[in-house]
């Protein structure tokens, strides 16, 4: 859902939450007074005034780590928020100074490989979270990362072995809840439900957890096939917490159910990045409205320009063949799309989309390949249909 698959990362750094390598989880901050400023948000422009600042000490200390990670986080975020490849890009070529050093800062390395995995090159990053686990066993954010990346891989056993690590590691919560979502792709979705249900209080004053366990379970729901309960846990996560994710892992819910009006009203809080219009098309498609027509056109010439670049091909793959089976009503284009996706990433939602591109474009073949990756793989899916997923 977000461009860089893995919600995990960007849902805990969004909520605040930060994993220390002694392994113990952040201290919320209570404000003492109702008014009392807890966190300016950056507008664009603020990304841009602190991006100058932050270039001009740079350059005067290539080797700077401090500056050097502010400056490739600031990118990073900016990335996120617009949607583009170019600024990830950008925030991977900040840390170049450290290219080739095996003995560069933990957090430098870390950042490296959050960069790489937003880039979709997981083989990388996986390397480069390894390196730092030689050196750190113990590191609970590298752990999280790896448990991340091999899930979005379709490595179930190598990601469990990483949430049995942040476990041992102190992380017992986020070890718990890491394990929990494997069990639920694997279509255990009962024991799953228990177990993050449990979840959901065990950090007292902290909205943002119980708004991340009651996302993952609105996310479980839906593999389930039980679309009204994922619906509602999405609806009560966006009420503790008001997270773009969640809003758009709703707003897909509602897609999933035909509920196409509720879902515009809540993207009209959605921002401007490609996700959200992507979805802003999708309904407006679906709803036949007057500027349906033009939001199609201009979404197209975002991908069409993205093309040009080759980091945001993987990036984009899923987006793309997305809009080219719901907007664009080319099944066969998005099979494409979707056959050369599932060669980077195998989250469920991948598999999701190349069964319902084969299935628009009547080719069996390919719904048969779906199934078949699905079995290999482990991955259980009420959406797959029968062939290739089942409930429990």
């Amino acid at each position: 859902m977000k461009n860089d698959l893995t919600r995990w990362l960007a849902w805990l750094a969004a909520a605040g939450f930060a994993l220390q390598a002694a392994g113990v989880l952040a201290v919320p901050l209570t404000p003492k007074t109702d008014d009392e400023v807890v966190e300016t948000l950056p507008t664009l422009g603020a990304f841009a005034a602190e991006q100058r600042t932050l270039r001009r000490q740079l350059a005067a200390q290539p080797r700077d780590a401090a500056t050097a990670l502010a400056l490739s986080k600031s990118t990073l975020a900016r990335a996120r928020n617009d949607g583009d490849a170019r600024l990830a890009g950008q925030a991977l070529g900040v840390l170049r100074a450290w290219d080739g050093d095996d003995q560069a800062p933990i957090e430098i390395r870390l950042q490296r490989a959050t960069l790489l995995q937003h880039l979709h090159q997981f083989d990388a990053a996986t390397k480069e979270l390894e390196g730092v686990l030689r050196e750190q066993p113990r590191h609970a954010q590298a752990l999280l990362t790896l448990a991340t990346i091999h899930r979005v891989q379709g490595r179930y056993e190598e990601s469990d072995a990483a949430c049995a690590r942040l476990s041992a590691a102190g992380q017992p919560l986020y070890g718990g809840a890491c394990t929990a979502e494997n069990r639920a792709l694997r279509g255990e979705f009962d024991a799953a439900r228990r177990r993050l249900e449990s979840l959901v209080n065990q950090v007292p004053g902290n909205p943002g957890w119980a708004a991340w366990i009651r996302t993952t379970l609105g996310e479980l729901e839906l593999r389930a096939g039980r679309r009204d309960a994922a619906v509602a846990q999405l609806q009560a996560a966006l009420r503790l917490e008001r997270d773009p994710y969640t809003r758009l892992a709703l707003v897909d819910a509602l897609i999933e159910g035909r509920r196409f009006t509720e879902a515009q009203a809540l993207l009209a809080e959605a921002g401007d990045g490609d996700a959200a219009l992507l979805r802003r098309a999708i309904v407006a498609q679906a709803l036949g409205t007057a500027d349906a027509a033009a939001q199609k056109r201009a979404l197209a010439e975002r991908y069409a320009q993205a093309a040009l670049r080759p980091e945001a091909a993987a990036v984009h793959a899923r987006e793309r063949a997305r809009f080219a089976l719901e907007v664009e009503r080319e099944p066969q284009r998005a099979l494409e799309l979707a056959r050369s996706n599932l060669k980077t990433q195998r989250e469920a939602i991948d598999l999701v989309l190349m069964d319902r591109a084969a299935r628009a474009a009547g080719d069996a073949a390919a719904q048969a390949e779906v199934a078949a990756l699905a079995q290999r793989i482990g991955l259980r899916d009420a959406r797959l249909g029968p062939a290739a997923g089942s409930t429990s």
